[in-house]
């Protein structure tokens, strides 16, 4: 039997080429649970790298201020970059069931993900030029390298474009839609910051009031947040105008999210002195690193950069802000303002962001109409 089979194997062009067509499904029927335990295996493997990478990148996201200020769970303690930020979690399970669901067919599936896929190559590569120019890489071997990379690329981005339709455009709309929450946070920060400018008091104006007019002082330090590191925080004078009295000792504090992934210890704090009893503090740290005031403050304790304190016994100051689209700016359309707010109020509140204890902070509530 076997010999006539490869008799006619060979000799038989129209057996060769129906066997060709039937032996895939041959041995897939065979071997189907091995290939799906193979398939469950790559999925789980692949979901596991977009699951870690989208925790990482919406924190980094977040921390150079293009989204808002999110719950981000330290899962191990040996090692910083490994998070969970549940409402990641939750839109990625959501839009999964929704594409699984709604594409109804692998095809949809295949199409929505050859678009992704061959977008980010490209986008990748043009990132990777701008990188590779700001790091002063001769420009003549960017061009080359880079350029013949990108237009293998849009070779496949063209390829899969036919496929638009059929699936296409969904990967493209949840990019979209990204963006412009993105952009809208970082429009309606700006907006914020010039804001918050306009109604804080200057530091000199401050001082000079408190000294013609001393309020009750009360023994040890007030730790002030604020955004900026120009004027008064408003918790502060707001703190005044409804207590009529203040600390000894005041730490105005700003931090500042820089660009590295992380800042050396002697550059955590920039310490600038007002008056004796008067100090800016601005602390930086890299976007990476866990933003953890406490413990910025103790760095510059230790260095003597700042006045002696009993950091476990300073009373932590923080603005509860709410923001009240009005339409009174014309920097963004009053139904993107109303996208912002909602952002706003549902970001995280300053004081678990910056890790201050729950037992040491007050916040003070401040309306801002825009």
């Amino acid at each position: 039997m076997r010999t006539v089979f490869l008799a006619d194997y060979f000799i038989n062009p129209a057996f060769r080429r129906e066997l060709r067509e039937i032996l895939p499904y041959v041995i897939a029927l065979k071997s189907r649970g091995p290939l799906v335990a193979l398939a469950t295996i790559a999925t789980v493997i692949a979901s596991q790298s977009i699951i870690s990478g989208a925790f990482s990148m919406t924190r980094q996201a977040a921390q150079l201020g293009f989204l808002p200020r999110m719950t981000a769970i330290h899962t191990a303690g040996h090692e910083i970059g490994q998070i969970y930020v549940p409402i990641v979690n939750w839109a990625l399970a959501i839009g999964t069931l929704i594409a699984v669901i709604g594409s109804g067919s692998s095809a949809a599936l295949a199409g929505a993900f050859g678009i992704a896929v061959s977008l980010l190559m490209a986008i990748t590569t043009l990132m990777a030029t701008f990188v590779a120019l700001q790091w002063k890489v001769n420009p003549a071997l960017v061009i080359a390298v880079n350029g013949s990379l990108l237009a293998l690329d849009l070779l496949f981005v063209t390829a899969t474009s036919t496929k638009l339709v059929d699936g296409g455009w969904f990967p493209l709309l949840i990019s979209f839609i990204i963006a412009f929450l993105m952009l809208t946070w970082r429009r309606g920060q700006e907006i914020m910051d010039r804001v918050r400018l306009e109604v804080r008091e200057n530091a000199t104006e401050f001082i000079a009031r408190i000294k013609a007019d001393p309020p009750f002082r009360i023994a040890g330090t007030a730790v002030v947040m604020g955004r900026m590191t120009q004027g008064v925080p408003l918790p502060l004078t707001l703190n005044l105008k409804l207590n009529h009295v203040l600390h000894e000792r005041m730490l105005l504090v700003a931090v500042q999210i820089t660009e590295t992934p992380r800042v050396a210890d002697e550059e955590r704090a920039v310490v600038t002195p007002i008056t004796d009893h008067v100090t800016r503090v601005e602390l930086r740290f890299g976007f990476m690193e866990k933003v953890d005031v406490p413990q910025g403050l103790a760095c510059a304790l230790e260095r003597g950069q700042i006045p002696p304190c009993e950091l476990h016994q300073v009373t932590y100051y923080t603005g509860h802000e709410t923001v009240i689209p009005l339409g009174l700016r014309h920097d963004m359309a009053r139904w993107r303002e109303s996208v912002f707010a909602l952002m706003h109020r549902n970001a995280q509140r300053p004081g678990a962001y910056f890790q201050i204890p729950t037992a040491q902070l007050m916040e003070i509530g401040v309306e801002f109409e825009i």
